[in-house]
C-alpha cells in the first residue's frame, strides 16, 4: 500500500537520507553499505539526473535549490512562531523539503521475493511502484499564492530508495520489501518558473495510488505463475502461506498492534505515531546472520516460500500466452462495476475514484492502461459525461444521464418548496435558544437562526471540517424538539450516521430506513430530516 508522510523539514530530510533512506545497515538483502537511490520524475529527466542519488543533489533539493547549480529555486522560510485565532501558540516549521511516500509490499510478496529468493517478484514490485508514481505525477500541483487556486503542473522530482527489512523487534528484523519515495517540494509551471508544491491532491490520491500499485503487482505476479488472493484490506497476497508463518514473520505489525491496544487508540495516524514510539534500536548483526535466522524460521514452517517459488516456475511454463479478450472483458466488467458503485451516492465522480474501484475489482486481471481504455470507451459511447472542470482541479469529473435527471428533479423540488412553509420554530423559541446555547460562536449562531427561521421545504447546512456543524445541529435539534418535532437523521454511511448521533439525533443509514418501509405515525409533528 501507499502512505504519504507529513512534510519533512530540510533538516529532517537530510538526516533521514543519511540515517534511514540510504543507510543499508538494516537491509539484509542489499549489498554494500548504502542503498543506491534512483531518480524519478519529469524534472529529473529534464535536468539529466539518471544516475544514482547523491547526497549532494539530495541536500540541495531539500533546501529548495537546483540540484546541479545550487541556484535557490524556492524561497526558504525560517522557522517562526505565531498565535492563531484560538490564542494558541503555533510553531511553523522551517522550509518544507518534501514528503516520504512509502510503497509497502504485502507480507507474502516480501517472503517470496526475499526468503524464497525470486528476484522476479522484487522486480514486479519495482515496476508496480513506477507505474503508480508515473500516474500520481499527473496530479502534481504548484502553489500560486494569494486567493489563486493551485495550478496543475504534472511534474516533480523524486528519489526512490528500496528497502528489504522491517524495524527489528526483540533482535529480529523480518523480511519486508518496501520503497521510500521522497518527492521534493518543487515543481515547474509551464513557463519554466519554479514553484513550491501543493500536496493536497497527492494526499487525496493515496488510495488511488495504492490501487494502482496493488493491481499492477497482482497482474505481474499472476504472469509469473503465482496464485493471488486478496487479503482483508484488499492487498494481493500470494496464495499458499499458512497464517502461522505469516504472523511469525510479522513481529513489527504485532508490536504496533499491541501498543495501540494498550493505549486504546486506533486509526492510521495513531498507528504512525505508535510506529515511531515502539522502534527498537538498530542491530549489530551481519546480513548473513540475519538471513540465516530468516531461513531457520522458514524451515520451522516447512520452507513455504521455497515451495511456492518452485511451483510458480512450473506453472509459468504451463501457462498459455495471455490473450487480450479475457483481459478486455475483465476491464470492461470492472469499469461498469466502478460506475455503478460511485454513482450510488454521488451525482459527480472524480476519475480517480472510478479508476481506483475498477482496479480493485479487476485486481490481477487488467492493467491501469487497459482499465483507462475501457473508461475512455464509456466516455466516447456517452455512458459517462464530462463535467466542466473546476478551477484548480487536477483531474476530470464525470456524471451520467441518470444523475442529471435526478439532480434536475431535486432542483425542481427545492424550488417548488421555497418560501411555502411556516418557520420551523417561532421567534420566542429562537430567542430562548440564543441564551441557552451561549457557547455557539457568531457563525454558528447565524447558521442556526437562519435554519430555524427558514420557510423553505429543503435547506442545507454546509461547512468545512472543524467548523462546528455537529454543535450547530445539536442546537437545531434542541429547538425542534421543544416544538414537539421528532428529529430523525439519515445518512449514506454508518460513519456519517454516527456523526449525527453526536448531535443527539437519532440516526440510521438511508438504506436501512428504506428497508424498514413506512412506519405508522405516532401523533407527533412530521419529522425534521437531516
Amino acid at each position: 500500500m501507499l502512505t504519504i508522510s507529513k512534510p519533512l523539514s530540510s533538516g529532517q530530510a537530510q538526516s533521514y537520507h543519511r540515517k534511514e533512506f540510504a543507510n543499508a545497515q538494516d537491509n539484509y538483502y542489499t549489498q554494500g553499505s548504502e542503498v543506491q537511490g534512483r531518480w524519478h520524475g519529469r524534472l529529473a529527466e529534464r535536468w539529466g539526473l539518471k544516475a544514482e542519488v547523491s547526497s549532494g543533489h539530495f541536500a540541495r533539493l531539500s533546501e529548495g535549490q537546483h540540484p546541479l547549480t545550487g541556484e535557490q529555486l524556492i524561497h526558504r522560510r525560517a522557522a517562526h512562531e505565531y498565535v492563531n485565532q484560538h490564542g494558541e501558540t503555533i510553531r511553523a516549521m522551517e522550509h518544507r523539503a518534501g514528503w516520504d511516500a512509502t510503497f509497502s509490499a504485502p507480507k507474502t510478496v516480501s517472503l517470496t521475493a526475499l526468503v524464497g529468493g525470486d528476484e522476479r517478484v522484487r522486480q514486479a514490485h519495482r515496476e508496480a511502484v513506477a507505474v503508480s508514481l508515473d500516474e500520481l505525477e499527473r496530479f502534481v500541483q504548484s502553489r500560486i499564492g494569494g486567493n489563486h487556486p493551485a495550478e496543475t503542473t504534472g511534474n516533480w522530482i523524486a528519489a526512490k530508495f528500496e528497502h528489504d527489512s522491517s524495524r527489528p523487534v526483540n533482535g529480529y528484523a523480518a523480511p519486508q520489501l518496501h520503497t521510500h519515495v521522497v518527492f521534493f517540494n518543487l515543481t515547474e509551471r509551464e513557463n519554466g518558473e519554479a514553484r513550491a508544491l501543493q500536496p493536497r491532491e497527492l494526499y487525496r490520491s493515496q488510495s488511488y495510488g495504492t490501487a494502482i500499485y496493488r493491481a499492477e503487482l497482482a497482474l505481474r505476479l499472476k504472469q509469473l505463475g503465482y496464485e493471488i488472493e486478496p487479503s482483508a484490506n484488499g492487498a494481493p497476497e500470494i496464495k499458499g502461506y499458512t497464517a502461522e508463518y505469516i504472523e511469525a514473520s510479522s513481529p513489527r505489525r504485532q508490536q504496533i498492534k499491541l501498543h495501540l491496544e494498550e493505549e486504546g487508540l486506533s486509526g492510521a495516524e495513531a498507528a504512525e505515531i505508535a510506529a515511531h514510539r515502539t522502534r527498537d534500536a538498530k542491530l549489530d548483526i551481519t546480513r548473513e546472520e540475519m538471513q540465516q535466522r530468516h531461513q531457520e524460521m522458514a524451515r520451522q514452517y516447512g520452507n513455504q516460500a521455497e515451495r511456492l517459488v518452485r511451483q510458480a516456475w512450473e506453472h509459468a511454463l504451463e501457462m498459455d500466452a495471455p490473450g487480450h479478450e479475457p483481459t478486455q472483458r475483465a476491464a470492461g466488467q470492472a469499469v461498469r462495476y466502478a460506475v455503478e458503485k460511485n454513482f450510488e451516492r454521488e451525482a459527480v465522480s472524480d476519475e480517480r475514484g472510478l479508476l481506483r474501484d475498477a482496479l480493485k475489482r479487476a485486481m490481477g486481471e487488467a492493467s491501469l492502461g487497459e482499465i483507462r481504455q475501457e473508461l475512455d470507451r464509456e466516455i466516447v459511447e456517452g455512458e459517462l459525461i464530462r463535467v466542466e472542470r473546476q478551477a484548480g482541479a487536477p483531474s476530470q469529473a464525470f456524471t451520467t444521464d441518470e444523475m442529471i435527471v435526478l439532480e434536475r428533479d431535486n432542483v425542481r423540488l427545492m424550488r417548488a418548496g421555497q418560501d411555502q412553509h411556516p418557520a420551523l420554530v417561532p421567534f420566542e423559541t429562537r430567542r430562548l435558544l440564543e441564551t441557552q446555547h451561549g457557547h455557539l460562536n457568531q457563525g454558528q449562531r447565524e447558521a442556526v437562526q437562519e435554519i430555524l427561521g427558514n420557510r423553505d421545504q429543503v435547506y442545507a447546512l454546509e461547512g468545512v471540517a472543524g467548523a462546528g456543524k455537529t454543535t450547530s445541529l445539536a442546537a437545531i435539534r434542541d429547538a425542534a424538539e421543544r416544538e414537539r418535532y421528532k428529529v430523525q437523521g439519515f445518512a449514506p454511511t454508518s460513519r456519517a450516521a454516527h456523526k449525527l448521533e453526536e448531535a443527539g439525533i437519532e440516526a440510521m443509514t438511508l438504506q436501512r430506513y428504506l428497508a424498514r418501509g413506512e412506519q405508522a405515525s405516532d401523533g407527533k409533528k412530521q419529522p425534521v430530516h437531516y
